[in-house]
């Protein structure tokens, strides 16, 4: 029986520096057949000229500016693979992540995806010992479906992430690909978690990923994570509130910790300028249980002040 057509599908912005490498082990695959769809997110650093060099092994597109979110979705409807694999600019694939994900999804056949382990470099590109593997699965030694599959993305027992995961195209399609309300960060998260809603996922222990730790963030944009976060949750906590329970709680809990955590980096001294993400705070509590909202303003209003007022 042939194999399907994989499409690989590489989103970048200016980060030339590490893209060749990038491509290198995206031309490592051990997969056959695939495509390679690149599409450019206005940089302005050569890139352009670097995709060029490549020929007709890539298929290279360049548009206007527009965030992740909407460039991601703009790359897979270019896409013309059954399965479509990510790769992120600054990251590798390890040579047989295809190959093994790809499998992983014929023999379980019910899955909506199949999602492999990852190792962290650092900036220039050295591992540095770590890796993220879920400890509910350290014991798996072959493909496991996973069945609480949305549970499973947003807690997370699984890396569900885009240089981790190989999915079916149509079933992209079906969920509506990339919310581009995510302005920050977690559109990919929010992606994979409704998939997860469709069925159960492959989960490989196995490294198929190298994923590049840069320097650390900034207040803000750990401040602007956190508010991604918020609305995911309330996000997926409006999809699960009528058919799991279990769930719900969940996202509740992780409701109410990005909650003092936001109001921990407030009381820290760090704002945001942007307009609109407060209402993210105040939707959360309205989501929270009554219990949970007094924890979270007892924190805010009580132990954060008093912790700042004898610097601690």
């Amino acid at each position: 029986m042939d194999k399907p057509l994989v499409s690989i599908v590489v989103c970048c912005h200016n980060r030339r520096h590490y893209l060749e490498q990038t491509m290198k082990s995206v031309f490592d695959q051990t997969y056959r057949p695939v495509e390679i769809v690149v599409l450019d997110d206005g940089s302005t650093d050569g890139t352009d000229e670097l995709m060029r060099g490549y020929g007709d092994r890539v298929r290279y597109h360049w548009q206007e500016n527009r965030g992740i979110a909407a460039t991601r979705t703009a790359a897979c409807r270019l896409a013309r693979g059954e399965l479509i694999a990510f790769q992120d600019d600054d990251d590798l694939m390890a040579p047989q992540r295809i190959t093994s994900l790809h499998d992983a999804l014929i023999a379980h056949p019910s899955a909506v995806f199949a999602v492999g382990d990852y190792a962290l470099i650092d900036p220039e590109g050295n591992l540095t010992g770590a890796r993220w593997m879920p400890g509910n699965l350290d014991e798996v030694d072959k493909p496991r479906l996973v069945e609480d599959a949305h549970a499973a993305v947003l807690w997370p027992k699984v890396p569900g992430v885009p240089h981790t995961t190989l999915f079916r195209a149509a079933d992209g399609e079906r969920v509506g690909w990339f919310d581009e309300a995510f302005k920050y960060a977690c559109s990919d998260a929010d992606f994979f978690a409704r998939l997860a809603r469709l069925g159960p996922i492959v989960y490989v222990k196995e490294i198929v990923s190298y994923y590049r730790r840069g320097h650390s963030a900034m207040w803000n944009n750990q401040l602007r994570a956190d508010y991604s976060r918020l609305q995911l949750f309330e996000k997926h906590l409006e999809l699960a509130i009528d058919d799991d329970d279990s769930l719900r709680k969940q996202l509740q809990f992780r409701l109410r910790q990005m909650l003092i955590q936001i109001a921990r980096l407030k009381h820290q001294g760090v704002q945001l300028t942007e307009s609109g993400l407060e209402v993210y705070v105040q939707r959360g509590l309205e989501m929270l249980e009554w219990g949970d909202r007094m924890r979270y303003k007892w924190h805010d209003s009580v132990k954060l002040p008093l912790k700042k007022l004898v610097g601690r």
